[in-house]
This record gives structure tokens, sequence and C-alpha cells, in this order.
């Protein structure tokens, strides 16, 4: 079982009964209670401010008494937030710099994520067909001894389109870290023989973004793949053009909204 942080929007009106407002956004997330695709969470409390993952507060409202701060421990022990941070409080009194700069991050990985399969795509015809991963390890398979693991990735990564390819600046996306493609990346030269727009998807959320929970019920789960608190699966959810508008710019969701939405930090386990 994984450790889940995430920050749930809240109205403002919220504050009146913060625990239960909690628990009803919260609740379409559950496990057990809920089906496969909203499978995420048995157990979660308010926690950030203590430990440092919760959010950095703006000059001026450091002593404010709207802002929220980490949950005791089990046995009553109080974690109070170091100066400058808590665990939430109204979205105008919060530093949201983080979210911005993974927004813009995103992006950027985003528009330039069709460059190198474009290259691999206009490389290809030049060079002989590309052998998948599969007939290489079947070699292994069939002859342990004499084709060792150095070898069969030696001569993968020796075919000439592969070559080519990791040679031209082009292979790599801006604002994303340097790809080794003729290293550990078998996946990733398979997904360039997919769909272009699979494969942009696919870089995009290599760019990991915290967990948000929407006020529109939008579990955005890092970097991956929104999911509706109020449908049962994917394939069948007709707002995923929602989910997917908030995954691509959560910066600038989160900028949108109002100075006296609540955002809480959680720390979960599911």
């Amino acid at each position: 079982m994984a450790g889940i942080r995430v920050v749930v929007c809240l109205p403002a009106s919220a504050r009146d009964d913060l625990a239960g407002a909690l628990a009803r956004a919260m609740a379409p997330f559950e496990m057990f209670s809920n089906p496969q695709w909203r499978f995420i969470w048995d157990s979660w409390l308010i926690r950030g401010g203590s430990d440092g993952s919760g959010f950095s507060v703006l000059s001026g409202f450091h002593d404010s008494p709207l802002l929220i701060h980490d949950a005791p421990r089990h046995d009553g022990t109080p974690l109070p937030s170091p100066p400058g941070m808590c665990a939430g409080g109204p979205r105008g009194m919060l530093d949201l710099t983080e979210y911005r700069v993974l927004s813009q991050r995103r992006a950027t990985v985003r528009a330039g994520a069709g460059g190198p399969w474009d290259l691999w795509h206009r490389l290809a015809p030049e060079h002989p067909p590309m052998l998948p991963w599969s007939v290489f390890q079947a070699r292994r398979i069939e002859d342990p001894e004499g084709f060792s693991t150095e070898r069969m990735m030696a001569d993968y990564t020796a075919q000439p389109l592969l070559r080519a390819f990791a040679a031209d600046p082009l292979s790599q996306i801006p604002g994303r870290r340097e790809i080794r493609w003729l290293r550990d990346q078998v996946g990733l030269v398979g997904a360039l023989d997919g769909e272009r727009s699979a494969f942009v998807r696919r870089m995009t959320n290599t760019v990991d973004q915290p967990d948000v929970l929407t006020l529109d019920g939008w579990w955005i789960e890092d970097g991956t793949r929104p999911v509706h608190g109020l449908c049962e699966d994917e394939e069948t959810c007709p707002h995923m053009a929602d989910g997917w508008h908030h995954q691509h710019d959560l910066g600038g969701y989160l900028d949108a909204l109002a100075d006296d939405v609540l955002l809480v930090r959680l720390k979960g386990h599911g």
C-alpha cells in the first residue's frame, strides 16, 4: 500500500465544518466503497504544515487565524507548523509558485514532445526496419549462455535507426531532462511507433505534479490521469474533457479559484 498526498479544494463555507466537508469530498474515492476506477484511499488526515510538505504562507498572512494546521497525532501530541508554513487555508494566502512552475513545465514538454516523434518517422524510411525488443528477448531465452543480457542490449541499440535518432539533438524534448535513448529506453522507443498524440501524452505525464481534488470532484492524480468522483469508469465518463483540462494546467486551475477557496493538504494511505 502506498502513501498519498493530495490538496483538497473546498468552498469557503466548508470552514464551518471542515472535517465533514473533507470527508464528503474524499468519500467518492474511498477504497472498498467505490468502483475500481475510484479505488484510491483507506485513511487520511490533515498533514503538511509540520513536515514541510504543505504550503508556504504569503507575506502578511503568517499569523492569520484562517490558516489550517496539522491534526494532532493519534495520541494527542500536537504538530505545530514552523513559521511561514501551514497545511492549508484560503487560496489567496498561500504561495502557489510550485504549481505554476510545474504547469509551465508540463506545457513546455507537451509543446515539444511531438518533435522526437516527427524525427523518428522522418528517419524511419531511410534505415532498415527497427527490430522490436521482443526479438532480442526471444534470442536470449533460446540461447541464455551465448546471448547475454549485455549482448541483447548492445545488439538492440546498435540498430541504425535508433543510432541515427539518438544522435540527433531533435530527439530531446525541451523542458524534460535528457533522454538516454540508447540505455533503458525500450518502452519509449516502442512508444514512438504508436500514435503521435499518445506519445505526447506519455512524455507530458513524466512531469509529476501534486495530486489535487478539485471543487468539481476531479482527482488529478500525480500527472497520470484524471479520475471523476461522479462516474463509474474512464470509458463511460462523459466529462473526461473537463478532467484533462484540469490535468493540463493545474497551476492555472488553482490560480483561477477565488481567494477564499480553501486548499487543504492531506496525507493518506491507499
